[in-house]
């Protein structure tokens, strides 16, 4: 199959950072219409390239940076890129995405992937440039954070570079560390940690060359009809006003919004952090990723001494913000540069802040062992105080910044109120007040995750009784496999505001040449992908008795607001979706299933 006739350079890039050994090898051609690329790439290298059993902090874990076939074309939000790797956080699969520019240089440059492997004696640098490539010592930067090191990198190679960097919570391999690409970020997973602990402080890419697609008149006719279901979408709309905190109030109304550490599903000063009131008071000018016609991001006003920081976007908000008992924007805002600056996951380290202050309130953690900070809810100087500490990985930032699950492991008492899926700490929906989010944090293999197919219009649309488990089941079957495409197309998931799977099918088919022949034909090729990450799980020991939720959701009612007196009643939807996907009662998908998605083998050719 000759891919570089469709909208793949038909390139992968490998760098062994151990031999320092670069090599160039084909796409797995006949795969590629079974998995497209992204995420479903970078499963098939994860499951075909490295062993069972791998350290995720060892030279052997492998690090994928992977485009899709759409990224760097036309189509909207197509800079869109994603990393595969073992997480050091969860040990499982895991797979995280990121707009800004880096991904559409990348296969500018002539490669739909990056493989990293092994670890450099000593900090490097990856630099990619069209089909020139080598490694350069980093010492120089090592320490920095990702504004110091993005200015020296611009100061050493110009502007029209793209990087990659990581800041010192990633390069010590702590747990929250992310990836960043400018003010975006590979974020949940520990993903920095493991570049981290390649001593790969940044990968710089520039390239010369462009994409073409398989038909390019079917194309044009696709990219019209994408763009004006985009603009014709409200949602989109609230998204350009407002960005994602537009939702913020809606789902506080719905009870849930989680607050106190998840105590609780309402907030009660939830106006004073809502989009309405950080666009009139607090936002300077919008931002958009490459391609994208939305421009969710906003940037602050300058604070007082001239920090000018993109967001926060609703996640970051409710983390920092609500878990925490905090309703000052302002402090939100600080936070939120902390985590920018030195490169935390602001889920994960808002999860650790709100589990610090109830542990600490319940008598459970004392001041001495954070270094005399008396962190309580609402309380935002401690706030402010605990993220510097994980930011600069000082004092008891050193074992705060390894997340949620490792905290409950050193105190035990913390475990029934440590929110966390398989060690990810949770995002911004309660699961008492939304069953099929519940469902869809529990069974998701990277840990606790509402981009991998939570039918979040439960909450916002009215498609579905949220506090119902019935249907929910079939209802994130189907959420998770489109969401699989899009991950795996690498486009962002908010022109699906508009979009639906028809108009990405018209694109996908147009840009590969892919004989899909129908819209449910493009459908199955997201559950094969969702499998394959499973699967990949399977080998690693994973089953049932790992999707589950913590004991606050599954036994303790949550009090007030719609959603008073429920919790989750996980059994018989996860018994429902196994019975769907055809998996076993341990959530093991069986050899039937497999043979029918093509899966025996990790990916059979067609």
């Amino acid at each position: 199959m000759e891919l570089n006739k469709r909208s793949y350079c038909d390139q992968v890039l490998r760098v062994n950072l151990s031999s320092g050994k670069f090599e160039i090898s084909p796409l797995p051609g006949e795969a590629m219409p079974l998995v497209l690329g992204g995420k479903g790439l970078g499963a098939w290298m994860l499951y075909h390239e490295q062993p069972t059993g791998v350290d995720p902090l060892s030279p052997e874990n492998q690090l994928f940076f992977h485009t899709g076939p759409l990224t760097g074309t036309t189509a909207p939000t197509a800079g869109r890129f994603g990393c595969t790797t073992l997480s050091p956080a969860t040990r499982t699969y895991s797979d995280t995405y990121c707009g800004g520019y880096w991904g559409q240089m990348l296969k500018y440059a002539g490669y739909d992937a990056l493989m990293v492997s092994g670890a450099a004696d000593e900090p490097v640098m990856l630099i990619i440039e069209d089909d020139r490539f080598e490694l350069r010592s980093a010492q120089h930067l090592w320490g920095l954070n990702i504004t110091e090191t993005a200015q020296h990198l611009r100061d050493e190679f110009g502007q029209d570079w793209q990087a990659l960097t990581i800041g010192p919570p990633g390069e010590q391999r702590r747990n929250l560390a992310g990836i960043f690409n400018d003010s975006r970020t590979l974020a949940r997973g520990g993903v920095g940690a493991v570049m981290g602990s390649k001593n790969l402080k940044a990968i710089l890419t520039r390239g010369s060359g462009s994409v073409k697609v398989y038909d390019p008149e079917g194309y044009r006719r696709a990219l019209q009809l994408a763009f004006r279901a985009v603009r014709m979408s409200s949602e989109t709309t609230l998204l350009s006003q407002e960005g994602t905190l537009n939702i913020l109030e809606i789902v506080n109304v719905m009870g849930a919004l989680p607050t106190r550490n998840f105590q609780q599903g309402q907030f009660q000063s939830a106006e004073d952090v809502s989009g309405t009131a950080f666009r009139k008071h607090n936002w300077d000018k919008d931002y958009a990723c490459f391609g994208c016609p939305i421009a969710c991001g906003k940037y602050t006003q300058p604070l007082e001494d001239g920090l000018l920081i993109e967001g926060p976007e609703y996640e970051t908000t409710f983390a920092l913000g609500p878990n925490c008992a905090i309703g000052d924007r302002e402090t939100i805002i600080r936070l939120n540069w902390w985590c920018d600056e030195y490169g935390l996951d602001t889920i994960s380290a808002g999860g650790v802040i709100g589990l610090v202050m109830e542990m600490y309130e319940r008598g459970h953690l004392p001041a001495v062992d954070l270094d005399g900070i008396e962190p309580r809810f609402g309380d935002a100087e401690a706030a402010l105080a605990l993220v510097e500490k994980m930011a600069k990985v000082e004092g008891c930032g050193e074992w705060l910044g390894q997340g949620v699950a490792a905290i409950a492991e050193e105190y035990p008492a913390a475990k029934p109120y440590a929110m966390h899926v398989k060690g990810l700490e949770m995002p911004a929906y309660h699961p008492n007040a939304a069953k099929g989010t519940a469902l869809a944090y529990a069974i998701s293999e990277r840990g606790a995750c509402h981009l991998r197919g939570a039918p979040l219009g439960e909450l916002f649309s009215g498609s579905a009784d949220p506090l119902s488990i019935e249907g929910k089941a079939q209802l994130f079957r189907d959420h998770q496999a489109d969401k699989a495409l899009w991950d795996s197309v690498c486009l962002c998931y908010f022109p699906g505001y508009g979009m639906k799977l028809k108009e990405l099918w018209q694109l996908v088919t147009a840009a590969t040449g892919f004989d899909y022949h129908t819209t449910k034909d493009f459908e199955l090729v997201g559950e094969r992908i969702s499998t394959l990450a499973r699967q990949i799980n399977v080998r690693e020991g994973f089953s049932r008795a790992a999707d589950t939720l913590p004991l606050r959701n599954l036994e303790q009612p949550l009090v007030g607001g719609p959603a008073d007196g429920h919790v989750v009643e996980l059994t018989p939807m996860l018994d429902e979706y196994y019975r769907i996907m055809g998996w076993d009662s341990q959530g093991i998908p069986t050899s039937q299933r497999l043979r029918e998605l093509q899966l025996t083998n990790g990916v059979d050719s067609p």
